[in-house]
C-alpha cells in the first residue's frame, strides 16, 4: 500500500513515535484522532538521577484485532526478509531509525543522534515507500513531514543504530506506548511487528506520579533545582507539550463553549519548550532561572482544563 502525501499531516505536531504510530493505525481505525487524543496524559517517575515519562493513559501497542506491537531485531539480511513479510501481511511496518541518518532530517551527519520511528507503507523492487509524519524544530533546523521513496541501501543505512543512544533515549523506546515494553539488544535493524499479546497492564508500577496536580509541581521543583536534569529531558518535555496540544485542539474542535479554556491551554503548552530551552541556555551561561521554571509550570497548572470540562467534551463526542 502507499499513502496520499497529505493524509497524515494532522499528526505532524506529535512526537515521532506517536505521529507515525497514528499513521500506522490510520488504515485500521476510523477514529485514530480520538483514540490518540483520549490516550494523552502525563505521568512521571524519578528513577535514580533520571526522570521517566509516560505520555499515554492506555497502552497504544494494543491493536484493534487484539495483537500487539513488539520490537524485533535480526541481522541485516534476515531483517529485510522479515520486513518484507510484515509488509506483505499488514500492509505497513514501523521501523526504528536514527534520526541523524534520515535524508530529510536537518540533523543528518551533524552528530545529533536520536531514535526515530519511520512508517514503511510499500515496496517496489529496490524501493521502499516511507511516511514520516513528524515535524518539529530541532537544534539543527526545522524538520518537516516526508512522504517518498528510499532505496534499500538508504533504508538500511537509516536503520543502522548507534551505540551511543543515551539512557533517556533507551527509556523513551521502552515507554513509547505509554507502558514499558521490552526492547531487545539489537543484533541488527530494529522494527515493530504484530504478535499475539498478553493482557494490557491496568496501571503503571509504584512510584509514578499521575495527574497535573501532582506532576507539574514535581517537575517545577526538580527542574528548577537541577538545570542539568532539565537539559537531559528537553525531548521528553517537548513530547509532553506536543501531546497536550494535540489533545486540547481535539477537545476544542468538539467544544460548544468557546470559553472552555482549551485555547489558553494550547498556547501555554506550545510555549513550554521555548521557555525550557531559554532556561537551559541561561544555566549554561551561569545564570540559572529557577523562578522562571517554577512560574512556567505553575501557569500550566493554573490554566489546565478541569476533568469535568474534559468529560463534558468526551460525552459530546460519544453521542
Amino acid at each position: 500500500m502507499t499513502v496520499e502525501p497529505r493524509r497524515h499531516e494532522r499528526f505532524a505536531g506529535l512526537s515521532c513515535y506517536t505521529a507515525n504510530l497514528a499513521g500506522y493505525l490510520d488504515t485500521e481505525m476510523s477514529d485514530v484522532d480520538s483514540h490518540v487524543a483520549r490516550s494523552v496524559r502525563l505521568a512521571v517517575r524519578l528513577e535514580g538521577d533520571r526522570l521517566q515519562f509516560s505520555h499515554h493513559r492506555y497502552p497504544l501497542d494494543l491493536m484493534p484485532d487484539g495483537t500487539r506491537l513488539r520490537y524485533a531485531t535480526l541481522p541485516p539480511r534476515a531483517a529485510l526478509v522479515s520486513l518484507i513479510g510484515e509488509l506483505s501481511r499488514q500492509g505497513r511496518v514501523l521501523v526504528v531509525t536514527d534520526g541523524s541518518r534520515l535524508p530529510w532530517s536537518p540533523s543528518r551527519q551533524q552528530g545529533a543522534i536520536a531514535p526515530h520511528w519511520l512508517l514503511v507503507t510499500g515496496r517496489s523492487g529496490d524501493s521502499w515507500h516511507v511516511v514520516d509524519s513528524f515535524a518539529g524544530l530541532l537544534p539543527a533546523g526545522e524538520q518537516r513531514p516526508y512522504v517518498g521513496w528510499l532505496s534499500t541501501a538508504q533504508l538500511t543505512d537509516a536503520m543502522v543504530l548507534p551505540a551511543g543512544w543515551s539512557a533517556e533515549q533507551h527509556t523513551r523506546n521502552s515507554l513509547a506506548f505509554g507502558f514499558p515494553v521490552p526492547v531487545p539488544v539489537p543484533v541488527g535493524p530494529l522494527w515493530l511487528r504484530r504478535v499475539a499479546g498478553a493482557p494490557a497492564p491496568g496501571a503503571l508500577d509504584d512510584g509514578w506520579l499521575v495527574g497535573a496536580e501532582h506532576v507539574l509541581p514535581f517537575l517545577a521543583d526538580h527542574l528548577a533545582d537541577s538545570p542539568q536534569m532539565a537539559e537531559r529531558h528537553l525531548d521528553d518535555l517537548w513530547a509532553a507539550a506536543a501531546h497536550r496540544v494535540f489533545r486540547y485542539r481535539w477537545l476544542a474542535a468538539r467544544s460548544t463553549e468557546p470559553e472552555q479554556g482549551y485555547t489558553e491551554a494550547v498556547s501555554a503548552w506550545t510555549q513550554l519548550p521555548s521557555a525550557l530551552r531559554f532556561a537551559v541556555d541561561s544555566a549554561r551561561r551561569g545564570r540559572a532561572r529557577p523562578t522562571l521554571l517554577r512560574q512556567t509550570f505553575r501557569h500550566l497548572l493554573e490554566i489546565e482544563p478541569t476533568e469535568d470540562q474534559i468529560l463534558t467534551a468526551s460525552r459530546r463526542e460519544a453521542r
